[in-house]
């Protein structure tokens, strides 16, 4: 089954992302921040990860550049609200 995490520190957006892909039946975790992220990228094999960019302790970039040293099949997609 297709693995996504989806990570955001809006309780709202990540729920509303994770939502729309447990409604096509995939498999959906969700972290709060980039040290999260990391620690269930860690944890579990993922096919996805969708990553905000600005998030407590641990920013989406300094995380994306953990996620890719550990996997770097992992498909990432960085999101933000920001210009």
């Amino acid at each position: 089954m297709f693995r996504i995490l989806v990570v955001d520190d809006d309780s709202a957006l990540r729920l509303t992302v994770s939502s729309a892909f447990q409604e096509r039946h995939y498999h959906v975790d969700e972290a709060c921040d980039g040290e999260a992220a990391i620690d269930k990228v860690m944890a579990a094999k993922y096919d996805l990860v969708l990553l905000d960019v600005n998030m407590p302790k641990l920013s989406g970039l300094e995380a994306l550049k953990s996620i890719k040293a550990y996997d770097n099949s992992i498909i990432v997609i960085v999101l933000t609200a920001y210009s």
